[in-house]
């Protein structure tokens, strides 16, 4: 045949016989499209009209935009921490937390314009860092059709914990009452410093928080599964009552809402304090950290310290360091979460290195192998060529 084009539009009997460079899924979807569509004029320049050739081209694009997207995830799925995953996770992670602190909406309370582009830079970037945390441990838990290695206890603190944080920056943020009270205690003029992004990260975290412990559920009859004490449940039980005597002497004129958001706060603190201390205990007992994302130890950290940083930054920019005090749970949930990840990344590259196999990992999206993404390519060059060849005629 003189061209492709030709091929697309009369595949006849006598044709069959022409190799089609397309993978089988494409061959098929176009042997679809000849049983239901009326034969074209045998003219190549009717025949770009004809919707088999706008899903050839639909495919390959589709294909490179799914090995693309593959490309960026990987790194997040490599179970090992190698550096060059770390690295290429991380520049990800930093470029795009950079093109959303410039596009989205900037805190117009702080009073130096260019820091408030840094500001958000800084508070959009941790917020990737703290939420992409979350998914290698939900994914490699549902591959692995297993919690093991994963602390039963750490996931149930992790939950009543970020249900806190989220109520206090839920509230911090948009009421008014409580910005009107904290102004009140923390001097005149002083401003809130909890931004949209806090915002964000704290319900995305007590969703993903909530799947996790969810897979725990699930998988508890599994083999190896890992039970929560019975010492942490009762534990639970108290601080949640401890919160609802509270919220009635709120109720009754007590104490202020603002009492209730700090009480919060320091829980999460302390919970942030304990939660961490099961999941040590079980890789030293395990001597091993499999099972224990290394992903959600690396980001951890690289967003504690980011958040601490556009704290400090924002109270220096206000220049009131109250911010700090006013705002706690932010700091010290901060400075807890650099702490404790310095010690599981020693345990994971010092104490317990090698333990993770170099296994090939099913990639989340159907590509095609490199066979037929050849083929595809190749067909993709003829018919730009033809195009070509046919613009010229």
């Amino acid at each position: 045949m003189d061209n492709h084009d030709d091929l697309l539009i009369n595949r006849t009997s006598s044709s069959a016989s022409t190799p089609l460079l397309l993978d089988q899924e494409a061959s098929d979807i176009l042997n679809e499209c000849d049983n239901l569509l009326p034969p074209l004029p045998n003219n190549p320049h009717i025949g770009r009209l004809d919707p088999r050739r706008w899903f050839l081209h639909w495919r390959i694009w589709s294909s490179k935009l799914g090995r693309l997207g593959s490309n960026i995830v990987s790194p997040f799925l490599e179970e090992r921490g190698s550096s060059q995953a770390v690295l290429t996770g991380l520049c990800t992670l930093f470029v795009t937390g950079t093109i959303l602190g410039l596009i989205l909406p900037k805190s117009a309370a702080l009073p130096t314009p260019w820091y408030r582009i840094v500001s958000s830079v800084i508070g959009y970037t941790y917020f990737l860092c703290w939420s992409v945390s979350f998914y290698p441990q939900v994914i490699s838990n549902w591959k692995r059709k297993s919690t093991d290695g994963l602390s039963a206890d750490f996931c149930g603190l992790n939950v009543l914990g970020f249900a806190f944080y989220a109520t206090y920056n839920l509230c911090f943020y948009y009421s008014t009452k409580i910005q009107h009270q904290y102004q009140q205690r923390h001097h005149d003029g002083s401003k809130v410093t909890v931004q949209s992004n806090d915002v964000a990260f704290a319900v995305h975290a007590l969703v993903l928080s909530l799947i996790t412990f969810c897979q725990i559920i699930y998988y508890s009859n599994r083999r190896n599964a890992h039970h929560p004490h019975k010492v942490i449940g009762i534990l639970m039980a108290l601080i949640v009552t401890a919160v609802l005597i509270c919220f009635v002497l709120v109720l009754v004129g007590k104490y202020e809402w603002l009492d209730l958001l700090y009480m919060l706060s320091y829980i999460k603190v302390t919970i942030s304090l304990i939660k961490y201390v099961p999941q040590v205990i079980l890789n030293y007992q395990r001597k091993s950290t499999v099972g224990w994302s290394i992903w959600n130890i690396i980001l951890d950290f690289t967003g504690g310290l980011l958040s601490d940083l556009q704290l400090i930054g924002d109270c220096a920019d206000f220049g009131d360091w109250t911010g700090i005090t006013g705002n706690l749970a932010k700091f010290g949930l901060g400075f807890v979460s650099i702490s404790f990840d310095i010690i599981f990344m020693v345990q994971h590259y010092v104490l317990y290195p090698g333990q993770h196999a170099d296994t090939p990992t099913t990639p989340l999206l159907h590509l095609p192998d490199e066979v037929e993404e050849e083929q595809v390519g190749r067909r993709y060059n003829n018919e730009d060529e033809s195009d070509s060849g046919l613009l010229g005629g």
